[in-house]
């Protein structure tokens, strides 16, 4: 029989003044593009009978005259159905209380301009910014990014096959498959260049391309792809390698290349209208940060809102934190940290040993949850470290970057996900799958914390806590209240129906205890005066029963 029970023990809380907060003046070229898109979101839905220049300029007084002058054409940015649409608000409110990020995805549009070099799109997107009724402008390259791999030097290639499963140095993933989880009724989709459907590794899985990929995409981008989807969905056969989270319904690709030309927006857009709660979607994507180098590609305005209707949908998302040695805490990412959390979780580069440290090409930060392995990971693809009888089909690789830290992460999330659901029928949404991996996870190793990448992933560990608590009805499991949140000096803290031996942890984002405190039956305040600003987790034990909470020192 299932349990079916409300998880309140991975409580995430959203910031619910991010959308008040100031959006403008954070677009950017990407670096070595000379070919942008330009998007603008508007602060009020407009007039969907109208023409869309008449509405825009009904919301915006003064679009008008910059329309006549650069000759803007408008078009609708995210070309999601009205009725998918309606669903992912039902699901957001079911999820979060609010629609309001799904909704803000009607007031995006893409805007086409006469003449649009780089320098016209910067000149039209600062006038634009200057509008009472626009929340934002926003570029994206219209050139092919570079995916999040290509980390010199190259890593050696004589690595042991596969050791991200072991349970010394790696995720533990072993463990869940001796308990014959394998992600089994999960959908992934992963957005990037291309993958080859014909390696011997998925030509008998449930794998295809949501679009076409163009034939200008080159061998070194499209196999990417197939090396993310080696580590997640290989078959489990007698030969070659074993995708960690091989049970999984289906693995799809949405070309960030098209024949119709390359769109980062438009793949990522109809990854979601083609997921709902439960899916994951897989960003295997960088950009061009405020630093000058590679962060995570919803550092772009309308990935940042398409990921958070998502999650707010419950489509878990896990993102690539890019190859870039961005620091996401650095003043130029104050503008970043404003919009709040997208509920995506970001994942940074480590090393391949018990020392799990991170690579000095990962990007860091508080924002970045948890890292894996960016070094030494051994899957399908390429072909410069085998390749059966010359074979193209049978290549094999050594992966690195972030780009082999997200699909092991992904893997976990897909597993322990299918694990989740087969005991409630529910399905734990992106930030509670991000809490129980930082809460469970292995910390980072020589942690520093000006570095953060966060833990690494426990599968024992997450596995048992999730058993935990569904072990226990929701009825008999007390609840706890902390404020204020953000806090600054102490925390607050009462609980109601806890004995009073009941024991408050204090968790960090690299998933080290920085605190602990015993309650008292009446609550307990807790000091977190001389802890360091960003997210830690508070977590209640109670004899056999456990809750937790995100908090926000400031």
């Amino acid at each position: 029989m299932k349990i079916k029970i409300t998880l309140i023990a991975l409580s995430f809380l959203f910031c619910g003044a991010s959308f008040a907060q100031s959006v403008k003046g954070d677009f950017h070229l990407e670096k070595g593009s000379t070919q942008h898109r330009l998007y603008v979101s508007l602060k009020m839905p407009v007039n969907a009978n109208q023409d869309y220049s008449q509405a825009i300029a009904a919301v915006a007084p003064g679009f008008e005259k910059l329309a006549a002058e650069y000759a803007i054409i408008p078009a609708k940015a995210i070309a999601i159905p009205e009725e998918k649409l309606q669903q992912m608000e039902a699901l957001a409110i079911k999820n979060t209380g609010s629609s309001a990020s799904v909704a803000k995805l009607r007031n995006i549009f893409e805007l086409s301009v006469a003449n649009p070099t780089n320098e016209r799109l910067l000149e039209l997107a600062t006038a634009l910014e200057k509008l009472d009724g626009v929340e934002y402008c926003s570029l994206m390259s219209a050139q092919p990014i570079q995916p999040p791999y290509d980390i010199e030097p190259i890593t050696p290639n004589r690595q042991p096959l596969q050791t991200y499963l072991n349970s010394s140095a790696g995720v533990n993933m072993i463990y869940a498959w001796n308990m014959e989880l394998n992600g089994q009724n999960i959908n992934i989709r992963d957005v990037e260049y291309g993958v080859n459907l014909d390696h011997e590794e998925l030509n008998e899985r449930n794998v295809s391309h949501a679009m076409e990929v163009s034939p200008d995409a080159s061998t070194d981008f499209t196999e990417h792809g197939t090396a993310v989807f080696g580590i997640v969905y290989a078959d489990k056969g007698s030969y070659g390698i074993s995708g960690m989270a091989n049970g999984a319904n289906e693995m799809i690709l949405f070309t960030e290349y098209p024949t119709s030309g390359y769109n980062r927006i438009n793949a990522i857009t109809q990854a979601i209208a083609n997921s709902t709660e439960g899916d994951l979607l897989i960003y295997e994507l960088q950009m061009t940060g405020a630093l000058g180098d590679y962060c995570p590609a919803e550092y772009n305005h309308v990935v940042w809102n398409l990921t958070k209707a998502a999650t707010d949908s419950g489509i878990v998302i896990v993102a690539a934190a890019g190859n870039g040695h961005e620091d996401l805490d650095d003043p130029a990412y104050q503008s970043y940290r404003n919009r709040g959390n997208s509920g995506a979780i970001i994942v940074g580069a480590g090393s391949n040993n018990t020392q799990h440290e991170r690579l000095d090409f990962s990007t860091y930060g508080s924002r970045v949850d948890v890292h894996a392995w960016g070094q030494g990971v051994y899957s399908s693809g390429y072909g410069d470290v085998l390749q059966v009888g010359g074979d193209f089909n049978q290549s094999y690789t050594m992966f690195s970057g972030t780009s082999s830290a997200t699909p092991i992460v992904s893997s976990c999330v897909a597993v322990l996900q299918s694990y989740y659901h087969s005991l409630t029928g529910e399905y734990l949404t992106g930030p509670q799958m991000r809490d129980l991996l930082i809460a469970t996870g292995t910390p980072q190793g020589a942690a520093t914390e000006d570095t953060p990448i966060g833990p690494i992933p426990n599968m024992e560990n997450a596995i048992a806590e999730i058993a935990n608590m569904l072990g226990t009805p929701t009825a008999e499991i007390a609840s706890f209240a902390v404020y204020p949140n953000p806090v600054q000096d102490r925390l607050t803290l009462t609980a109601d129906g806890f004995s009073g031996n009941a024991k408050a942890e204090v968790y960090n984002s690299l998933g080290q205890l920085v605190n602990s405190v015993v309650l008292a039956d009446n609550g307990q305040q807790i000091d977190f005066s001389s802890l360091s600003k960003g997210i830690y987790i508070v977590k209640v034990t109670d004899g056999d029963k456990t809750v937790s909470k995100r908090v926000i020192k400031k």
